[in-house]
């Protein structure tokens, strides 16, 4: 008897598990045919019924990539673009990998509206204060959302189309980028390394020999190693620093040259004071034991050694 029932009961759990995969399946089928329907409707230009199935496939599947995939175009054609760049968004959560979902995300954003002006400067400002107070919260847990962060590119994207060589709009790009990249999908990571290289690259042609570059040049190059370093690209990591070294390195050594002083780089320390108006430097080179006294930029000669 208890033979029988064991039996049974083994019967019974089967039954049970083949109901329960069996059910699994059919949905799986019914979301897929909701899908399809709903892509039909779509060719159709009938958006009202697309977006139907396509909810449904969702609400049966809600990893249902293509689904939300294609009811995001359904409110781009229907004009519904806060809904579009949500289902957006749901697929690179799905998929962080998928391009096209990418793109329309990133070209979901275009608007300027908030400014009219020919100055590139009131575009830049504007799209600082969109993000509020970059420096003090785009690396912090109160970063702004996704949203707000992509509504700001446009504005330095204007700055850049009025003044093609503002290398802060550039830099400011690179870094929204970069928190998008973190917050959302790797994709934006090569568009953050693309516009850091490009405030570097503007600086260092506009201005070879500069003294005191511009922070957001310096930061470029900062931030740009960090991205190389994250993503374990070594060899570009190594290159960008020796890239670095010699940009430092170049007004010095021409400097010196010009006084007849040959083989030196960038100073172990450099020394900075003020006498009468007059900016006085020390450029310290440890390693040779020597100093030189640099008079508003102009060298004058080696310091002597005090007793």
């Amino acid at each position: 008897m208890d033979k029988f029932y064991h039996k049974s009961g083994l019967s019974l759990l089967t039954l049970l598990l083949i109901l329960i995969l069996g059910s699994g399946i059919i949905y799986a089928q019914d979301a897929q045919t909701y899908y399809k329907n709903g892509y039909e409707y779509f060719i159709q230009e009938n958006y009202e019924k697309a977006e139907q199935y396509y909810k449904k496939a969702i609400e049966l599947n809600p990893d249902f990539e293509k689904a939300h995939y294609w009811l995001g175009k359904v409110y781009k054609q229907t004009g519904a673009y806060s809904q579009a760049i949500e289902q957006w968004k749901e697929v690179l959560r799905i998929n962080p990998g998928n391009q096209y979902a990418f793109w329309n995300l990133v070209g979901s954003f275009k608007s300027t509206s908030r400014v009219q002006s020919d100055k590139s400067g009131d575009y830049l400002d504007e799209g600082i204060k969109i993000i509020r107070n970059p420096e003090e919260y785009l690396y912090k847990e109160d970063t702004p959302s996704l949203d707000l962060l992509l509504s700001a590119i446009p504005y330095f994207k204007k700055a850049i189309s009025i003044d093609p060589n503002l290398v802060e709009a550039y830099f400011w790009v690179g870094e929204i980028y970069q928190v998008l990249g973190d917050k959302s999908t790797r994709q934006f990571y090569s568009l953050a390394i693309e516009s850091y290289k490009k405030a570097i690259n503007i600086e260092e042609v506009r201005n070879p020999i500069s003294f005191t570059h511009p922070s957001p040049y310096w930061r470029s190059y900062i931030q740009l190693s960090k991205m190389y370093h994250s993503l374990r690209l070594k060899d570009k990591e190594e290159k960008l620093w020796l890239e670095l070294e010699k940009v430092k390195s170049l007004p010095y050594q021409q400097a010196l040259n010009r006084k007849g002083y040959f083989g030196f780089g960038y100073p172990s320390r450099i020394e900075v004071s003020f006498e009468e108006g007059d900016k006085v430097e020390n450029w310290i080179y440890s390693e040779k034991n020597i100093t030189f006294v640099v008079i508003n930029g102009e060298v004058q000669g080696e310091k002597e050694e005090e007793l």
